[in-house]
């Protein structure tokens, strides 16, 4: 069975629609790999929605947005300047394998603060030197997170859809586990299965990311899974 997709609530009637916006730090001299970045998104996603400001100040915010369509917007700082500006708002970093990714706390699209508004949501693509086609779950270990090469995702698409489904993960995963999970920092690996396997692995996966259909992919797409023991 399929996991219950936050995706699939629609917005309450009435205003503008929410988002949790994460920024990308590309240095423009040393870009990070693609893989990076998905994982590292995937690790401030969850991290910021278990941090303990999530169940304080941050939590009619977070409430707000999951009670909605759960978008995630993925930005890019490639100077800085700009990073540090945006490092400053309500959010947390996370830091793997060289990328750098900053998860804000969501807000509605209209009142996204101006120093993260300003960042690109398109146009940079990263290279990926050394993608994984093959990672299994083992136990207690980093939750694997299986993107679609069929859906032929950009950079910041791909980071939202490994977003999505490390959070749907944790909606899922056993009260235990999740604590182990947290405990080790959210580890995810992301691995790029070819056609055949991606098709295995969709018909067991605890976890299955369905588009809405938004931005560019079609709706219904499955982007990405997620597996745990």
């Amino acid at each position: 069975m399929d996991a219950p997709d936050p995706a699939e609530h629609p917005d309450p009637p009435g205003g503008a629609p929410w988002a949790m916006q994460l920024v990308v730090h590309v240095d423009r001299a040393a870009p990070p790999a693609r893989t990076a970045v998905c994982e590292a998104a995937a690790r401030a996603v969850v991290t910021l929605l278990h941090d303990p400001r999530a169940d304080e100040g941050w939590a009619p915010a977070i409430t707000r947005w999951t009670d909605g369509a759960i978008r995630k917007h993925v930005r890019r700082a490639t100077r800085q300047a700009a990073w540090d500006r945006a490092a400053a708002l309500p959010g947390v970093t996370v830091e793997h394998a060289g990328a750098r990714v900053r998860a804000f706390v969501p807000c509605a699209t209209d009142a996204i603060p101006r120093d993260v508004a300003r960042l690109q949501l398109t146009g940079t693509e990263l290279d990926d030197p050394h993608p994984v086609a093959h990672a299994d779950p083992v136990v207690d270990g980093p939750v694997v997170v299986s993107l679609s090469t069929g859906a032929c995702m950009p950079a910041g698409k791909a980071a939202a859809a490994a977003g999505h489904a490390a959070q749907l993960a944790a909606l899922r995963m056993p009260a235990g586990r999740l604590t182990r999970w947290a405990a080790d920092g959210f580890p995810v690996v992301v691995e790029h299965p070819d056609v055949a396997r991606w098709h295995r692995l969709a018909a067991t996966a605890p976890v299955r990311v369905v588009d809405a259909g938004l931005t560019v992919v079609a709706p219904g797409t499955t982007t990405a899974l997620a597996r745990w023991t």
